[in-house]
């Protein structure tokens, strides 16, 4: 009886875990480097951004990782190194300006029971899925989800253009700014537009996230949705975006975590 009382507790952290540790991001140990001198940008995975990840990557985790400046593509080294509970790349921002960083983390599918994909589906303010699976009589049924990570992260290091920085990126799914982030001072505002699969998502809960600080809204209808930015420091701009497969396919629903990492200005 006591095995099988620590068997489902256990199980039951485990699912806790499972729900609280999606958001994947990219983050960086100093956000305002020099020019021409390295700066580590760090792979994480957690429920507190930018400290507590527990990210445990596999063989060929990576699907895509690049460094974008005013004048294009800047050559970097695709290899990304454990350290602690984080993967980490030193890349060199060659000069001074505004620099975007885009990853995605490789397509995998997951099956969950009925009443903890639910659980999942609230904690991530899916109800229409919530009730799109009630109307179509599936909120007992165990599920398979398919599911990708998408991020970004904006970074300055001196001073020069940075309208590269609000251009899509060609992510599946991606957050576009409608300025600059690297320049917003706190007490500033950002908006920024979801696209998945190149069309405007309306109604998605999107989040803005800094320290305990969680500001959540809902996107226009033209897949937009601004934030005030009440503090200085590292923010997350983040979501996920879900739609149903046609069938038949490896699994009922696809997935789309998007996040948006960024420095206030100093």
């Amino acid at each position: 009886m006591r095995a099988r009382l620590l068997l489902t507790v256990v199980c039951a952290a485990l699912a806790i875990v499972r729900l609280s540790a999606h958001d994947f991001w990219l983050a960086a140990e100093n956000w305002t480097p020099a020019a021409g001198a390295p700066v580590t940008i760090t792979a994480g995975v957690g429920e507190k951004f930018p400290t507590r990840t527990n990210f445990r990557s596999r063989d060929n985790w990576l699907a895509e990782w690049r460094l974008v400046s005013a004048t294009g593509d800047v050559p970097l080294s695709k290899e990304f190194r454990r350290s602690n509970l984080v993967m980490a790349s030193d890349v060199t921002l060659p000069a001074p300006g505004a620099y975007l960083g885009v990853a995605m983390v490789s397509a995998q599918t997951i099956e969950m029971k009925g009443q903890e994909f639910t659980d999942y589906l609230k904690e991530e303010g899916l109800e229409p899925i919530i009730a799109a699976r009630k109307t179509a009589g599936e909120t007992d049924k165990t599920t398979k989800e398919r599911y990708a990570r998408y991020a970004k992260i904006a970074l300055r290091n001196g001073p020069g253009p940075g309208l590269h920085l609000t251009r899509a990126s060609g992510l599946r799914a991606e957050f576009i700014p409608a300025s600059d982030p690297t320049t917003v001072r706190a007490g500033g505002t950002l908006s920024v537009q979801l696209l998945a699969a190149g069309k405007p998502v309306a109604d998605a809960a999107v989040s803005a996230v800094s320290g305990e600080q969680a500001i959540r809204a809902q996107t226009d209808k033209d897949g937009r949705v601004t934030f005030t930015i009440d503090r200085s420091g590292a923010w997350l701009i983040k979501t996920v975006h879900m739609v149903r497969l046609p069938q038949p396919a490896e699994a009922e629903w696809e997935s789309y975590w998007v996040t948006l990492a960024f420095h206030t200005a100093l």
